[in-house]
């Protein structure tokens, strides 16, 4: 009779345990429900959160340019030269991009520029161009949640004309966070509209190649007097066609990169002549600079590329 209560006992009490096993079971598997239920709720949370970051970063990043920029006339290679604290890397640790127009990390370059070879287009879903911003001084970017970069665009110095495609912001496929500056609102922080030297200049009229060209003239705007100018020319022969004419007669320089001393003093500079072409050439646009250079003991200097389109 002991015997048998014990065995009845021993059962009972497998019984209990194996109950409680599948208990626990349950229990577990409610908890892994409960968790993985969590995680679909927390991870986009989490991707905006870090969006968030990423966008107050981009700024910071930008703000900090700016601000190097009106300081020193000029923008830093690299980021860190920028002084971009806590911000040479995004929220996902992947550090920031950045793009310039490798002509002002030169001192004291900023306002002389009249362009740059950036853009920025910000694109519609389609991928058509919704608008488009020119003369950009910089682009910064991050990586966004996923570390890639997409579309892929250059980065460092620019020299050649490179367009940066914005896309719609989109979770894994176009998550970049990007930012810029145009060179408008560099030059005003840098203060460059109380001390920035500009050639003024209305669009140049269409000459006929072998027919005389009407004058026109080029006015200098901020500096100081007296002003000297130059006009770079890349075929001396063709540049022979057109005189320039200040206080006194100027003959153009044969390359676009500097003048010397070759220039003639005047408070305007006229060009007149004949279209710059023979009378077996096509015709075709035709590119030459102007440099300009004031008379402050220090002298500002500036240049501006204009183009003479040709009819045949």
């Amino acid at each position: 009779m002991k015997s048998a209560t014990h065995t009845a006992e021993r059962s009972r009490s497998l019984h209990q345990a194996g109950f409680s096993l599948i208990e626990l079971s349950i229990v577990m598997i409610i908890i892994g429900l409960i968790i993985a239920g969590g995680v679909g709720i927390y991870e986009p949370s989490m991707r905006q959160a870090l969006k968030n970051k990423n966008e107050t970063i981009v700024r910071q990043a930008v703000e900090t340019l700016i601000g190097f920029a009106g300081a020193h006339k000029s923008l830093p290679r690299e980021l860190r030269h920028a002084g971009v604290v806590g911000a040479v890397q995004d929220a996902q640790l992947n550090p920031l991009q950045y793009a310039l127009d490798a002509a002002l990390l030169e001192m004291n370059q900023l306002c002389r520029r009249d362009d740059t070879p950036l853009s920025v287009q910000v694109l519609k879903a389609d991928g058509s161009v919704n608008f488009e911003v020119i003369n950009v001084a910089f682009v910064v970017w991050s990586r966004g949640y996923d570390g890639r970069t997409g579309p892929e665009k250059p980065t460092g110095a620019i020299d050649g004309q490179t367009p940066y495609p914005v896309p719609p912001y989109a979770e894994n496929m176009a998550d970049d966070l990007v930012g810029w500056a145009t060179l408008a609102e560099l030059q005003a922080a840098a203060g460059c509209g109380s001390q920035g030297l500009k050639i003024l200049v209305s669009a140049l009229p269409v000459a006929r190649v072998g027919a005389p060209y009407g004058t026109v003239t080029l006015t200098p705007e901020g500096g100081k007097p007296p002003y000297g100018w130059c006009v770079a020319f890349p075929d001396q022969e063709r540049a022979g066609k057109l005189a320039f004419k200040a206080d006194g007669d100027l003959t153009p320089a044969d390359a676009f990169d500097g003048c010397g001393e070759r220039r003639v003093v005047g408070d305007t500079l006229t060009m007149h002549g004949l279209a710059p072409f023979v009378a077996t050439d096509q015709g075709g646009p035709y590119d030459f600079v102007v440099h300009l250079q004031d008379g402050n003991r220090q002298p500002h200097r500036t240049s501006r590329r204009l183009s003479l389109f040709v009819q045949p």
